[in-house]
């Protein structure tokens, strides 16, 4: 399957149909929609402003969830797919090192996908050099300095249609993440971050 110009790897228990909706319906729609706010924000009135309620606000507000909406679920479409993947051995140092084990990272990572009303976010802190999940009720909210590693969509959009509970749900997509990916961006990140850490 290619969205966004990527392959994506269909995971087990995703069907084809559930996911091209959801991409049609969400990161395409928003994609749409950011850049006719971007027109917008050019001839956006800058003399009169105000923190209740101006169009400057309004359109920087709506530009950051669009925007966000794209770029999680661009992120989340590449996380998922390989069954039976494992993390790399420093991710795993790292998960443990910073929550005590694998396996209390998981449980921590379920219970916010139990309890978030939008999106999971496995990332590193750019400030401290340690792993934190995160969890965002909505496309605008968000953590500064910190570099994504793992996202997990769960708006009902991502799974209502092709699974019975959202336990099930997180369950397969844990069973399905594409840790190849995960491991590339932390990577990345290590590298990055021990360029600026005297610098932040």
């Amino acid at each position: 399957m290619r969205f966004g110009g990527k392959d994506i790897i269909k995971p087990p228990n995703f069907s084809n149909k559930q996911l091209e909706e959801h991409n049609r319906l969400y990161p395409e729609v928003h994609a749409a929609k950011l850049k006719e706010i971007e027109v917008r924000l050019i001839r956006a009135d800058t003399a009169c402003v105000d923190p209740t309620y101006c169009q400057l606000r309004s359109l920087k507000k709506e530009q950051a969830y669009a925007l966000n909406s794209v770029r999680l679920h661009d992120l989340y479409f590449d996380n998922f797919g390989d069954e039976d993947a494992l993390p790399s051995a420093e991710l795993k140092t790292l998960l443990e090192r910073d929550f005590g084990s694998y396996q209390e990272w998981e449980k921590q990572f379920v219970g916010l996908a139990m309890c978030s009303r939008g999106w999971v976010v496995l990332g590193f802190d750019l400030k401290d050099g340690v792993l934190r999940n995160f969890f965002a009720d909505d496309h605008s909210e968000g953590v500064w300095s910190v570099f994504t590693l793992l996202v997990l969509d769960v708006y009902e959009h991502a799974y209502c249609k092709a699974f019975s509970t959202r336990n099930e749900y997180v369950d397969s997509f844990l069973r399905s993440v594409r840790w190849e990916t995960v491991n590339r961006r932390l990577k990345v990140v290590k590298e990055f971050y021990q360029n600026i850490v005297t610098v932040l």
